[in-house]
């Protein structure tokens, strides 16, 4: 099953951790969520980062600062997904 995506939209930039870092599963079925709500995260969150935990977004805004991913990491204690939800489609 793939993601499907409607004309003109993009794949969202997603942020990586350090490759030595055991990925749960969970990180994976948040990743595949917002990928598959991508569009709906689009209507509501265009041009801002999101932080989503367990298929719901958790912190969101212009900037997700290091400060607090770290804050949200320490309390749910695994890595996360972070991503720029793309406003309207650019060109590169």
């Amino acid at each position: 099953m793939g993601i499907e995506l409607k004309k003109g939209e993009i794949m969202p930039k997603i942020r990586t951790f350090e490759k030595s870092e055991q990925i749960p599963s969970e990180f994976w079925e948040d990743k595949k969520w917002a990928l598959e709500h991508y569009a709906e995260l689009r209507r509501k969150y265009a041009d801002m980062w999101v932080a989503i935990v367990n298929k719901k977004v958790v912190a969101f805004g212009e900037d997700l600062t290091e400060e607090k991913e770290k804050s949200i990491r320490k309390e749910i204690g695994r890595p996360f997904v972070t991503f720029f939800v793309e406003g309207v489609a650019r060109i590169l």
